[in-house]
């Protein structure tokens, strides 16, 4: 009864596997349903293997129907056993229905018509030796072998076709379960006395579950709740089958006076689990630094929810921390799982509003912002790799030697068909995600290579002013750079004039002032831009080392608009002049402003009264007209 003792075994470990995890919650889906339906087949199959052994050894007491009718049945589990073994495969490279569908009814057609021949093909049963030898064969059986073949091998083709669709435990568990199978199909097809198919499938189901659908993988082993690979699995499904779902992210930041740990982030997100999340009609997932996702299949439902957790999450959260809920109606405004959390990442980073206590609704347009912002971020890179970043030069007049001594470089970026794109589209974003520093390089290198190589000083051109980012401000190593710069392209320092802004001075002030002075030294100069913007005062002025001071356009504006504007500007100029400091007054456009400045003694008049930014040689064909000989 040797192969009795082997199918024993085998049913003995498909037991307990699933008494073991049968508490622990799933997934569910389509690969762990078709996995479920498949460990049944298995389990029912080695029953009857068993049943079968018995009824051969003792047909001559029992009806030949009965036996035959067993016997055949067990064969037809094996035959199903490799059908689901190719479903599950299907499943799990792809959600589409309409092409599971399309296999289920060519595979289910096949299977059928072997299950028919199975039945009605003759079968020998032989039980020799007390049950030592016992078997099936003739027609019956080698139509099994036939059948599983036939699934068998489209089982390996698609392993090596779909391989890059399949997770590598996967693909390596699949592969491992069909590899066990075969050899021991081929080993029971020459010597029919080893029962070894049936142990064989049990061990290949054991492999797939540790590998692939042990609940375990996909559980949070604090919370309980399903963690970020669920999350993947389960979304990515949904998503291929164009499944409308609504999302709530709950995420929980530590406040002062908490040091971080990891049990401090896990006890905050068990302590919202039990609140809030014992939902039926979700799936909560515990995502990384301290999120927590519940995913709907009814809006309707996430509805209800979002608007009980903004009456009672403020009152039964215990552990102090600062909660931010963003809501996802439908994630069908996104096509994949990674781009879910980047809207949710996004809609978080966007939020300003805290009248809301911070419940944010990410929606269909907060979506297209967040993929235009993508868009702008890849047209950047390109045109950084492409070299299609452009400087323009705008002019700056003196009125005390009435000629252009110098230019404000301004950055352009040139899309793939040569379209100018504006700094307001893309310089916030290049700030957002560091390109600014790429940016703020290439121009500086663009700059100083143009200053010389155009020799601008013989155009009567003493300096370029070049804008400096807040980002490029905080950078401890600018000084450095920029002088290796500087040298590169052999340009006297006294050329390159500096531009910071207030909120720059705000940003990292210590290191500001610490390249400001390293630059001052190596010999060039500073502007505090856009002054009479934000939180303007001359403490800046007074803080920061620099030689000119301009005034922001919106400031020039009001002078002429609003009597109290004037005062204050007139005050203002007053103190600059008393620290020896020039102005520049920007956005000068008429007669009329340009000689109101020259009255008050501004020193220098940047705006389109003269000129617009200029490309390169446009810009030397103003100097060569505007300017006196």
């Amino acid at each position: 009864m040797f192969n009795i003792k082997i199918q024993c075994c085998a049913l003995i470990l498909l037991v307990v596997l699933h008494l073991l995890f049968r508490p622990y919650r799933k997934l569910n889906t389509l690969p762990n349903r078709v996995f479920q339906v498949t460990y049944y087949i298995i389990l029912a199959g080695l029953i009857a293997d068993i049943l079968s052994v018995f009824l051969i050894t003792y047909q001559d007491r029992l009806p030949k129907i009965l036996v035959e009718v067993e016997a055949k049945t067990y064969l037809i589990s094996l035959e199903l056993t490799a059908l689901l073994g190719l479903l599950y495969l299907i499943s799990s490279v792809t959600s589409k229905m309409e092409k599971i569908r399309k296999w289920i009814r060519i595979n289910f057609g096949v299977a059928a018509f072997f299950v028919i021949l199975i039945y009605v093909l003759p079968i020998h049963l032989v039980g020799e030796n007390n049950g030592e030898i016992v078997y099936s064969s003739g027609p019956s059986a080698l139509a099994t072998y036939i059948s599983a073949a036939y699934f068998s091998i489209f089982v390996v083709l698609a392993l090596v076709t779909k391989r890059k669709l399949l997770p590598t435990r996967q693909h390596r568990a699949i592969l491992m379960w069909f590899c066990l199978w075969m050899v021991a199909s081929i080993i029971q097809f020459f010597n029919p006395e080893l029962l070894l198919v049936g142990y064989a499938g049990a061990l290949g189901i054991i492999i797939i579950f540790f590998q692939s659908e042990n609940p375990e993988l996909y559980l949070d082993r604090y919370t309980g709740l399903f963690n970020s690979m669920g999350f993947f699995r389960y979304m990515d499904e949904n998503y291929n089958a164009n499944q409308k779902l609504s999302v709530i992210s709950i995420r929980f930041e530590q406040t002062v006076g908490h040091e971080h740990s990891s049990d401090y982030s896990n006890n905050i997100v068990t302590s919202a689990a039990n609140q809030f999340l014992s939902l039926r009609s979700a799936k909560v997932f515990k995502m990384l630094e301290d999120e927590v996702l519940m995913i709907f299949r009814d809006a309707e439902e996430a509805r209800r929810i979002l608007e009980l957790l903004k009456r009672d999450l403020p009152v039964k959260m215990t552990i102090r921390n600062i909660v931010t809920v963003v809501f996802v109606e439908d994630t069908r405004y996104v096509k994949s799982s990674q781009e879910l959390l980047d809207l949710i990442t996004y809609a978080r980073a966007s939020k300003t509003d805290l009248s809301t206590r911070n419940f944010i609704t990410a929606d269909e347009s907060l979506t297209q912002r967040m993929f235009a912002e993508k868009l702008m971020n890849q047209q950047i890179q390109e045109a950084i790799a492409e070299d299609r970043i452009k400087v323009f030069y705008q002019p700056i007049f003196s009125i005390c030697e009435n000629r252009f001594v110098s230019a404000e470089a301004l950055v352009r970026i040139e899309d793939e068909n040569g379209k100018i794109i504006s700094p307001v589209d893309f310089i916030p974003i290049a700030e957002k995600n560091g390109l600014i520093m790429d940016i703020g390089r290439r121009v500086f290198e663009k700059v100083c290579h143009f200053f010389v190589d155009k020799k601008l000083e013989s155009f009567g051109i003493q300096y370029i002013e070049v804008n400096l980012s807040v980002i490029q401000c905080a950078d401890e190593f600018l000084a450095h750079e920029y002088g290796r710069i500087m040298e590169k392209f052999r340009i006297k320092p006294s050329c390159i004039n500096l531009e910071i802004t207030e909120s720059a001075s705000l940003h990292a002030k210590q290191i500001l002032i610490k390249n400001m002075q390293q630059l001052l030294d190596y010999g060039t100069s500073f502007s505090l831009d856009d002054f009479g913007t934000g939180n303007s005062n001359l403490n800046y002025i007074v803080d920061m080392p620099v030689q000119i001071v301009k005034f922001d356009r919106s400031m020039i504006q009001s002078y002429f608009t609003s009597q109290k504007a004037k005062y204050v500007m007139d005050a203002a100029m007053q103190m600059i002049h008393g620290m020896e400091l020039a102005i520049v007054a920007e956005g000068i456009e008429t007669e009329e402003q340009y000689n109101a400045m020259k009255e008050i003694k501004i020193s220098y008049i940047q705006g389109y009264y003269f000129s617009k930014p200029l490309p390169e040689e446009e810009f030397l064909d103003f100097l060569r007209e505007k300017q006196p000989a």
